[in-house]
């Protein structure tokens, strides 16, 4: 590539759906194009490898597979290109026979109930997962705001969502 190879303000990557490589300048890294050679949308990031960052300051945006997920409304050291939408994932449980079994019984002696403690980790990072697929979706970047919720329809069965909101973050100008 001739920009990225000889001129500090160009990178280059690889579209994410073709492979093929990309050349832009280091100001469009983070943004959302369609690939001249597939069509495809693809995200503009810089490998490590041309990175010029030092290690006080704000990192990159790298991959085109990162999803930046924060509690916080914003996410310091970029800029917000675009709101997307809230983004959504929500999982069903109850326990199997035999988490149910060993819960009850640990119920009657007190105590962290560990079966059941890993039953709600478990549902999170599933209902989180789904989350981050959907963001994906909508070519995010980011999701800002993330919380959980849980309403327990009847004994035993929980649902747990997670939500929060799909942004396209760049490097500020």
């Amino acid at each position: 590539m001739t920009n990225a190879g000889t001129n500090p303000d160009w990178a280059s990557c690889q579209c994410t759906a073709c492979s093929r490589p990309l050349e832009f300048q280091r100001a469009q890294a983070g943004t959302l194009i369609q690939c001249p050679h597939c069509l495809k949308n693809t995200v503009l990031y810089i490998p490590a490898s041309q990175s010029q960052f030092s290690a006080n300051a704000v990192p990159p945006l790298i991959s085109p597979h990162e999803i930046i997920t924060t509690t916080s409304n914003d996410v310091s050291g970029y800029s917000i290109e675009a709101y997307l939408g809230v983004v959504r994932g929500i999982v069903v449980r109850s326990p199997d026979i035999l988490q149910g079994v060993l819960g009850g019984l640990k119920s009657i002696v007190g105590g962290n109930i560990e079966t059941y403690a890993q039953v709600c980790e478990e549902t999170r990072r599933q209902a989180f997962e789904r989350m981050v697929r959907h963001a994906r979706e909508l070519n995010a970047n980011a999701i800002i705001a993330v919380r959980y919720d849980a309403t327990e329809f009847s004994p035993g069965i929980t649902e747990v969502l997670t939500y929060g909101t799909a942004v396209r973050l760049r490097l500020p100008q």
